[in-house]
């Protein structure tokens, strides 16, 4: 139900209640004043015959007295008068029919014994009469008693046409408050509503440019119309703090991609300056021999020549090898997704290590039981998470090269805290990662290694597997204080993500 409708309903009932309870009280005081009327018509009446029958009784002319009662009869105001002796007996000739109703009324004891009037209602008929006993005085110590009747029926007519004018009236005036109620409110109260409620709507839309077009404001200011303008005002405030944002937003994603923009070129700078260092070395050592073959005379050594040959095949060897990282580097990967055993991988990737391991005096650890027991099973390319983890451990072998106490590989295969995923932890007790190069290992050519010990490509490219296998790499150091380094490979199990996998098949 609508606030117009609401409005319109509670002050038209309260006014008309008012009104009606007011209407109810003039009707009741009407018929109050009617019958009062009709009660004071009879006391005049019956008071001016009680004179003039007693001087009749007290002159001896009943005659005269019965003539009178019977032209009063003939008034239509007057139903009946009746005489009655000290015995209440009846002394005029009454009506057949009226002897019957009204002759010898209860009242009639009390008028004789107290010589007072009274008046009171009969029903007779299934109609009512008012009806007034007077004492009369007969003379010689004589008394009597005076019955005069009138029908109610007088005021009743007056009584029904005034509760119908009171009924058409009410109505009328009710009809009248309704109508001026409802267009006070619907011009006052409902359309401003409607109005901030459309534009509390267009505004939820996102709609900041509607503006409520407010009703013209009276000299004593109007609620609804300040209401109006503030929240126009409102809306003004929203459109030009959300102008501010989008402005602040492009401000701010232009400074992004420029930023972006910047820290491609220093990516591409340091891959060119890794492209160029990688690079850079064999080409120099090609040119040198390149530039010793040709001063050497066409009689010169055979085996010195050979050498120098076999110089440039390396090194031509070598930054093809570069060339081909940077290319799995950059193209997509075909992988051809299938079930592993993730401690049966790891055991097979670990053989091609044990012989260096074994030279440098490092000791490998491979705690496969959880793996084997809980049968840690991941859907993916064998070859290229091979590939993964012998990056990971070729990096580890070389950070413990040339360290004076021995070395640990270790290895820990288990379930991830986070639900759906395997765990392969891989720590080594080398120098451990510098805080500040935990967010550039994974950088295309960024290596701490000597020259011609790594191209820094490695770990960029474990990477990009792991992340083609929906899984993630992650590095840190140790924290049971030792040095050394930890990555952690998170890949996700095949009975979790079977059909994701199949979907990729």
């Amino acid at each position: 139900m609508s606030i117009n409708t609401k409005l319109v309903l509670l002050l038209t009932l309260t006014v008309g209640a008012v009104m009606l309870l007011a209407s109810f009280l003039s009707l009741r005081q009407r018929e109050a004043a009617l019958r009062a009327a009709l009660s004071d018509e009879l006391r005049a009446h019956a008071v001016t015959l009680q004179i003039a029958l007693e001087e009749n009784y007290a002159g001896g002319r009943a005659g005269e007295a019965q003539r009178l009662i019977d032209r009063l009869r003939e008034n239509s105001r007057v139903y009946g008068v009746l005489i009655y002796d000290e015995r209440g007996n009846l002394l005029t000739r009454p009506q057949s029919e009226m002897e019957e109703i009204f002759g010898n009324p209860p009242e009639l004891v009390q008028v004789l014994r107290a010589a007072e009037p009274v008046e009171f209602v009969r029903d007779a008929g299934g109609s009512d009469f008012l009806c007034l006993l007077l004492p009369l005085d007969f003379g010689a110590e004589k008394r009597g008693a005076l019955e005069m009747i009138k029908p109610l029926a007088l005021i009743e007519d007056d009584i029904a046409a005034s509760r119908l004018r009171w009924l058409v009236t009410t109505l009328l005036l009710l009809a009248v408050i309704f109508l001026v109620v409802y267009v006070v409110t619907e011009r006052g109260v409902a359309r401003p509503m409607r109005a901030l409620l459309e534009g509390a709507e267009a505004l939820g839309r996102g709609d900041l440019s509607y503006r409520v077009a407010a009703a013209p404001r009276s000299k004593s200011g109007g609620e609804l119309a300040r209401l109006a303008e503030e929240f126009n005002r409102m809306a003004d405030s929203l459109e030009a703090q959300r102008r501010a944002v989008l402005l602040e937003s492009e401000n701010r994603l232009r400074l992004e991609k420029q930023l972006r923009h910047s820290e491609r070129l220093a990516a591409v700078g340091r891959l060119a300056a890794g492209i160029a260092h990688e690079l850079g070395a064999p080409l120099n050592v090609i040119d040198a021999r390149a530039e010793q073959l040709l001063a050497q005379p066409p009689d010169a050594a055979p085996a010195k020549r050979e050498r120098n040959l076999q110089i440039i095949r390396r090194q031509s060897a070598r930054i093809a090898h570069v060339v081909r990282q940077l290319l799995n580097l950059a193209r997509p990967y075909n992988l051809r997704f299938a079930p592993v055993e993730i401690g049966e991988l790891i055991r097979a990737t670990l053989e091609a290590f044990e012989k260096a391991a074994e030279n440098e005096g490092i000791e490998i650890r491979f705690e496969a039981a959880e793996a084997a027991a809980e049968n840690l099973v991941v859907r993916g390319d064998r070859d290229f998470l091979a590939q993964v983890f012998t990056n990971i451990f070729r990096n580890a072998v070389q950070a413990m090269d040339g360290a004076a106490a021995a070395g640990e590989l270790k290895i820990e295969c288990r379930r991830a805290a986070e639900d759906g995923f395997v765990a392969v932890e891989i720590s080594d007790t080398g120098g451990g990662i510098a805080p500040d190069e935990l967010d550039k290992i994974f950088d295309p050519f960024y290596t701490t290694k000597d020259i011609g010990q790594g191209t820094g490509l490695g770990l960029a490219v474990a990477r990009r597997i792991v992340e083609e296998h929906d899984g993630r790499l992650e590095a840190s150091n140790r924290t049971d204080g030792r040095r050394g380094a930890v990555f952690t490979v998170y890949l996700p199990l095949a009975a979790v993500n079977a059909a994701e996998y199949t979907t990729k098949l």
